[in-house]
């Protein structure tokens, strides 16, 4: 048995979609408060293994955005700055590709929403210069184009009667995004640019039907370039 990951479009991402999830929004800033890409890894919470049952979205946008810091502080880059609003518009679109069965940077069934800088306007921000990644992945620790054992739904085994395939914690399955992200050049160049000054990421959680009830998670990266976020008078990110 073999899936692809997405990284970008598809024409044949057609899924009919069981949603479970805890927090389809970000719900605070605690993480970014407490923690910086020096430190998140002592965080016990993000060491969790994943409890497909309760998905806390908001502490894998929280790993994303950390292990994406700590790329770039190995690449001798600045990190960037954690940005509410971002993380908002990536959640919403990561959202909103489940929901509306697309995969794609721009958004074919809201016009609002249509292109990444359109769902920052949405959202409040007034001067957008967004750079976004898209992605989607696994939550057990599956390798792309390998051979698995179905042992029921949901339950995988790379060998006949063996164990099940363990979950991802939150910092694994953020580690393998970015490992997507950083195998693709495109992806790579946003994560890396020296012109990104912001970050949010936000994801969505769904039970893939067409493959056997895998837990799976879409994945969105929006940067601000050239200038920080200014934001509308009267908008609040918390609405």
């Amino acid at each position: 048995m073999e899936q692809n990951h997405r990284l970008t479009g598809s024409s044949t991402f057609m899924l009919i979609f069981l949603i479970q999830l805890s927090s389809a929004y970000p719900q605070g800033p605690d993480y970014y408060l407490n923690y910086t890409h020096e430190n998140f890894r002592k965080d016990k919470l993000l060491n969790d293994t994943l409890d497909f049952d309760h998905i806390d979205l908001t502490r894998l946008n929280a790993a994303l955005f950390f292990v994406t810091n700590e790329i770039r502080i190995k690449n001798k880059l600045n990190p960037l700055e954690y940005a509410p609003e971002l993380e908002k518009a990536a959640s919403v679109h990561s959202r909103d590709m489940v929901m509306r069965d697309f995969f794609s940077h721009t958004n074919p069934y809201q016009k609002k929403k249509e292109t990444p800088n359109d769902r920052a306007r949405m959202i409040g921000i007034s001067n957008p210069f967004i750079a976004e990644n898209i992605a989607e992945d696994f939550g057990f620790q599956y390798e792309s184009g390998t051979n698995v054992y179905l042992l029921g739904k949901g339950i995988f085994s790379y060998h006949a009667n063996g164990e099940r395939i363990p979950a991802n914690t939150y910092l694994s399955l953020a580690e393998s995004f970015l490992e997507r992200w950083m195998h693709s050049s495109e992806h790579k160049k946003n994560v890396l640019s020296t012109e990104a000054l912001q970050l949010g990421c936000g994801t969505f959680f769904f039970i893939d039907p067409e493959f056997n009830d895998m837990p799976t998670f879409m994945g969105t990266q929006n940067f601000q370039w050239f200038e920080k976020i200014k934001l509308l008078k009267e908008y609040n990110v918390n609405e």
